[in-house]
C-alpha cells in the first residue's frame, strides 16, 4: 500500500486488517504475564528454583514455535509468505525476533488503541469542548480556539494514524523475513 495517498488509507480493506494485525498482539503479549504468575505461585509455594528454569522453558518453546505461529498470522492477516529460513544460530535469531517483534508489535497495539482514542476524543470534540475552562487552555483562552485545535488534531491522527500502522506492520513483516524467513517475499 504505498502507493495509496493517506487520505484514502482507511477506505482500503487491507489497512484494516493491518489493524486488526495490531490489535492482536496482547494474546502474544498474555503469555508473558501467565508466565509472571506461575513464577510467582512457584515461588510462593518453596519452588523458587524453578522459577528461571520455568522461564528458560517458555523461551525455547517461544523459540521453536513461535515462528511458526508468525509465519500463519502474517499470511492470514497481511496475505505475504514468509519462507522458512535454514542454517546456524536459529535459536538465536529466533530469540531476537521474539524480543524485536514484541516490541514493534506493542508500538503497532499503541498506535491502533492511539488512533481509536485520540480520533475519537478529538473529532467530537466541537460537541462536547465548550465547556468553561478554569483557566486558559491549550488553543488559548477563547473556547473557539480550545475546541479548533483539538479539532485540527482530530483530523490529523485520524488520517495520519493508519499510515503509522500499516509502517509498523510493514517493519513487523521485514524483520520476519530477516529473523526467520528466508529473506525473500513467498
Amino acid at each position: 500500500m504505498p502507493d495509496t495517498p493517506i487520505h484514502q488509507l482507511l477506505l482500503r480493506r487491507q489497512t484494516w486488517t493491518y489493524m486488526l494485525y495490531a490489535l492482536l498482539l496482547p494474546l502474544a503479549l498474555s503469555l508473558i504475564l501467565v508466565l509472571q504468575y506461575v513464577m510467582k505461585a512457584a515461588q510462593d509455594h518453596g519452588h523458587q528454583e524453578l522459577g528461571p528454569l520455568l522461564l528458560l522453558a517458555v523461551l525455547a518453546v517461544v523459540a521453536v514455535a513461535g515462528p511458526g505461529f508468525e509465519r500463519v498470522r502474517v499470511r492470514f492477516w497481511l496475505g505475504e509468505e514468509i519462507g522458512r529460513r535454514s542454517g546456524d544460530n536459529r535459536f538465536v535469531r529466533h530469540a531476537a525476533f521474539f524480543v524485536l517483534n514484541m516490541l514493534v508489535g506493542a508500538l503497532g497495539f499503541l498506535a491502533v488503541a492511539g488512533w481509536l482514542i485520540v480520533s475519537a476524543r478529538n473529532l467530537t470534540y466541537p460537541v462536547w469542548g465548550w465547556r468553561s475552562y478554569p483557566d486558559p487552555a491549550w488553543g488559548g483562552p477563547h473556547p473557539l480556539g480550545v475546541v479548533a485545535l483539538h479539532f485540527a488534531a482530530g483530523v490529523v491522527t485520524f488520517f495520519a494514524g493508519p499510515w503509522i500502522i500499516v509502517q509498523l506492520a510493514g517493519l513487523q513483516v521485514r524483520l520476519a523475513r530477516r529473523f526467520i524467513g528466508s529473506g525473500q517475499p513467498g
